[in-house]
């Protein structure tokens, strides 16, 4: 069932109310907030800057979403950015077009202003990424190409470098649409977040070569922990001490795989993930840094 205009207006309300509270918040401590949403068998990540700026990568969904009257963005992205006080996203990034990560994102741009949305332009025949760029369209919203080499400036010298896609895109790989995924590095001070996108082997291998420039505090585990990027060469490189995953209970996949768990672990990574502890939210204040889980949304299939 979609959410009713009336609770969308209230919802807002509330936001607005929330996002006064957090702003002075944020200006007392400082805090960047990354929260992995709890979307399924799927990825949505909020970014919120001391600064007030907010970026979402991604917004949940599922193969089939359109013909089960199910939307997630309605359902679970829109209510989880209006608890947050989300009032505008600043920079909108869609990290590929796969369902399990743009099948929200037309909910959230009809609910929320978008200033920009990046993208790496992948062709695609899927009906969810054709309702987005529609729904991009319909609401003036200016679309970036996503490219290794930019830079997201989030205010207060935080800011998002962009490692993945590579210009030209990689091709022959085992889903060049995985491997072309945007791979952001989220950098504050001292403190960084590696949001790696659904990258498998190719992808994986690629980054890998950066070596230091992917070393990272925090991982978001690519592909929802699949075995493809699950090689030592890129764990190794970004060595994270603690690593996110976005995953859905029981889902038909078997992931996280038991290769990624235990690179994870050889790494010495301390693993969090959306199908056990809901919602995880990384707040960086460097050069302290912590995490903590919010109780998981009931997700209708």
């Amino acid at each position: 069932m979609r959410l009713s205009r009336e609770r969308i207006l209230l919802l807002v309300l509330l936001a607005a109310v929330v996002a006064v509270w957090w702003a002075a918040v944020g200006e007392v401590n400082g805090d960047l907030r990354v929260t992995v949403l709890d979307v399924g068998q799927g990825d949505s990540i909020l970014v919120q800057a001391p600064g007030g700026r907010t970026m979402l990568v991604d917004g949940g969904g599922m193969p089939g979403q359109e013909a089960s009257g199910y939307d997630i963005g309605h359902e679970v992205v829109v209510p989880a950015l209006m608890a947050r006080g989300v009032t505008k996203i600043d920079v909108l990034v869609i990290t590929h077009p796969h369902d399990d990560h743009v099948g929200g994102l037309p909910a959230v741009v009809e609910a929320v202003p978008v200033g920009v949305a990046v993208d790496p332009m992948i062709e695609s025949d899927s009906a969810a990424y054709k309702a987005l760029e529609t729904s991009l369209t319909e609401h003036r919203i200016t679309v970036e190409r996503a490219s290794e080499g930019a830079r997201i400036n989030l205010g207060r010298g935080i800011y998002a470098e962009v490692l993945n896609p590579p210009e030209p895109r990689l091709a022959d790989t085992d889903s060049e649409a995985n491997d072309n995924s945007v791979v952001l590095r989220l950098v504050d001070g001292d403190v960084s977040m590696l949001l790696a996108g659904d990258i498998e082997e190719a992808g994986a291998e690629r980054l890998a070569r950066y070596d230091g420039a992917i070393r990272s505090t925090i991982l978001k585990v690519p592909h929802h922990g699949s075995a493809g990027a699950a090689i030592p060469g890129f764990i190794g490189a970004v060595g994270p001490k603690l690593a996110v995953i976005s995953v859905g209970e029981h889902n038909p996949f078997g992931h996280p795989s038991e290769e990624m768990l235990r690179e994870l672990g050889r790494v010495g990574a301390k693993v969090m993930r959306t199908d056990r502890d809901g919602a995880v939210t990384v707040t960086i204040r460097p050069p302290r840094w912590w995490a903590q889980t919010a109780e998981r949304p009931v997700i209708h299939r």
